[in-house]
């Protein structure tokens, strides 16, 4: 296919941090930092399919997310806690999810709900909610783990996640409807992973060291990693070595926002140390 650009919008965005895009690609909304009377604030913008004006979102949102084919949601942290909301693509229609008293918490599509971690830290014991899309209701499905964060599979019914203790890093699954956990072979941060779009296969970056300072000290950048990208099967539980960055091209690669064609025929990441994109066919 002929690799083409087209601008779906006649706005520019500077320092765009983030873009969600809907499922088709048809459009997007574009996260950067604006600053306001003197205050850094996050600021979301909605990009119109069909070019033109789009529309801004409630600013300081924590989270924006594409759910299904024609719905978006966000999360807003207010003094009082957190305040979820899910919306039509052009903006109509708003409900609240729910409001919690919980302040730190992420939020993304759970199968038909969604999950509601609290952020990571080694400071902190963590926790995860899967949270019902029609009723918002809380039900706990992981914690306390100290450093925890989660990345659910397409379907729902499996959530990768990682979590420290005695200052060592460890990787699971869980099921969520038996419960059950499963240790993987290979030992890395939630946030190194991409599943499949099988649900039963991950890719993921594993760091050739993990050290203790994690995962705060990788968040804040003071701590680089360096990655090889690996392949696991959960029905096998069997892990294998895919490649080696420092080998084939003598680079230190950090990996993060990793995606994958639904033809699981390449992984696309990028590299948190410089924001370089990447991409390795399959």
């Amino acid at each position: 296919h002929d690799r083409v650009l087209t601008r779906i919008g006649n706005k520019t965005l500077p320092g765009v941090q983030e873009a969600v895009w809907l499922p088709d690609g048809s459009s997007a909304f574009a996260r950067f930092v604006t600053n306001e009377e003197g205050v850094d604030t996050v600021a979301t913008y909605a990009l119109p399919a069909l070019g033109g004006e789009g529309y801004f979102l409630e600013s300081g949102l924590a989270a924006v997310g594409v759910t299904g084919s024609s719905s978006v949601y966000t999360l807003l942290p207010r003094s009082s806690g957190s305040v979820a909301t899910i919306a039509s693509i052009t903006g109509t229609g708003a409900r609240t999810l729910f409001a919690s008293p919980l302040k730190s918490l992420t939020l993304r599509p759970l199968g038909g709900n969604f999950i509601a971690p609290t952020k990571a830290s080694s400071g902190i014991s963590g926790y995860a909610f899967s949270v019902s899309s029609k009723a918002g209701v809380f039900t706990r499905i992981l914690g306390p783990y100290t450093g925890l964060s989660t990345l659910p599979n397409p379907t729902g019914s499996r959530v990768l996640f990682s979590y420290v203790y005695l200052g060592k890093v460890f990787t699971s699954v869980l099921d969520v409807d038996k419960r059950t956990v499963t240790a993987l072979p290979v030992t890395t941060l939630a946030e190194k992973c991409v599943w499949a779009p099988n649900g039963t296969s991950l890719y993921c970056g594993v760091p050739v060291a993990l050290p203790k300072t994690l995962p705060d000290a990788w968040y804040q950048g003071a701590e680089p990693l360096s990655d090889r990208l690996w392949g696991i099967d959960l029905n096998t539980r069997l892990a294998t070595l895919i490649t080696d960055p420092t080998t084939i091209a003598s680079i230190t690669i950090d990996m993060v926002s990793l995606t994958i064609d639904p033809a699981t025929d390449a992984v696309v990441f990028t590299n948190k140390l410089d924001g370089s994109l990447w991409a390795y066919d399959l």
